[in-house]
């Protein structure tokens, strides 16, 4: 047997006794979705984005919980200049931030010509220490039918907005599902290590993506000095958005048309933290709204 096939059957073993991101971690905040309406104590709508052509509501037409899930829908308006109705994004900010861990989410997805369903995170505002703002988007689909991709942002107010190198929809950066028949009607698992040293990225507990985030691996020196942001308290978003005109950022190949059928449909059957000691996590505490470790 050659050096080759030896090099490969020692890779192959290495990758088959890889530890789990949960393995030394403990479960330390989680939602299930069972009860009968958003929890309150844990989460909060948030208009993270926005579109001028579209209704946002925070009521039961376009997010509501139902059969163990988190339903969010996009449905049509009756407004002709507004045809679409579409819930605000669901928030965990100033209900829960967290620093390093291993997060998942358990969901069924709408992949699909016009949808910008994500699950992403920025820094909690009372609790940020870098001159910029961090994002981390665990995962976005850009109107695809078998893709969803993961992404850093920095947003340095004055100094512009800057991102990994590569853009939105990098393909270093996406998981592409093989087989999408039926991946409309599917539930899969996606999730999202971080460590001091990286950020790592998962589907179906298939690590795809990973990004160091030291300080040897700044993406824009010249602009927002530095990697600290990548290592601030975030929270937790969930949008089920559209692409429309009345978006900023809006590829005219992407944009919902007529011919795009209604509902979309975006289920969240759980979304999970596992931390071990060292890793952190702030929730609010009583109503001066107090953050503890």
């Amino acid at each position: 047997m050659n050096r080759f096939v030896l090099s490969l059957i020692a890779i192959a073993a290495a990758l088959s006794c890889a530890a789990a991101p949960t393995d030394g971690r403990r479960l330390v905040w989680s939602d299930e979705f069972n009860g009968s309406s958003l929890d309150g104590a844990k989460w909060k709508f948030h208009a993270t984005m926005n579109s001028t052509d579209c209704v946002y509501t925070n009521d039961s037409r376009t997010a509501r919980v139902e059969d163990g899930n988190l339903h969010l829908l996009v449905v049509p308006s009756g407004n002709p200049s507004k045809p679409q109705m579409l819930p605000r994004g669901v928030s965990t900010r100033d209900k829960m931030a967290f620093r390093y861990g291993y997060l998942e989410m358990r969901a069924r997805v709408p992949f699909r010509h016009g949808a910008w369903p994500s699950f992403w995170m920025t820094v909690q505002p009372n609790l940020r220490k870098a001159s910029w703002v961090s994002e981390v988007d665990i995962f976005e689909v850009f109107s695809s039918t078998n893709a969803a991709v993961a992404n850093l942002h920095k947003w340095a107010g004055q100094k512009g907005h800057f991102m990994l190198p590569g853009g939105e929809g990098s393909l270093n950066r996406a998981y592409t599902f093989k087989d999408c028949s039926k991946l409309n009607d599917e539930f899969h698992v996606y999730g999202f290590e971080w460590t001091p040293k990286e950020m790592s990225f998962y589907v179906d507990g298939e690590k795809y993506a990973a990004f160091p985030i030291d300080e040897a691996h700044d993406y824009c020196p010249n602009a927002a000095l530095g990697m600290a942001g990548h290592h601030d308290f975030h929270n937790i978003h969930i949008n089920n958005e559209i692409f429309t005109p009345g978006h900023g950022w809006c590829p005219p190949e992407m944009r919902i048309t007529a011919d795009d059928k209604l509902p979309i449909e975006y289920w969240i059957d759980w979304i999970r933290l596992y931390q071990k000691d060292g890793e952190e996590i702030r929730v609010v505490s009583g109503t001066k709204r107090k953050f503890w470790k």
